[in-house]
């Protein structure tokens, strides 16, 4: 079962490929193997960052959906008043 995502578990995931790649030396690795290994950097470098962007989208979404709960008491409370 895959874990929760969030902002600092993908920055560890980037970092770690990162670490991975610099210390990859073409010199010592097949050739195919070097190429199979930055296209899977590659598309984890794409998918943290969808997965970043929606992180990013699904906590505006629930920012938005409290700020509309408070606005709905707030009028709720107005017209009470009235």
């Amino acid at each position: 079962m895959a874990r929760n995502m969030t902002i600092d578990s993908l920055l560890r995931k980037i970092q770690s490929e990162i670490n991975k790649i610099w210390k990859l030396d073409p010199d010592k690795v097949d050739p195919i193997t070097y190429k199979q290994y930055l296209d899977k950097a590659r598309v984890m470098g794409y998918l943290c960052s969808v997965g970043g962007q929606l992180l990013e989208k699904h906590d505006l979404e629930k920012r938005l959906d409290r700020i509309e709960q408070e606005l709905e008491k707030i009028e709720e409370s107005s017209r009470q008043v009235a």
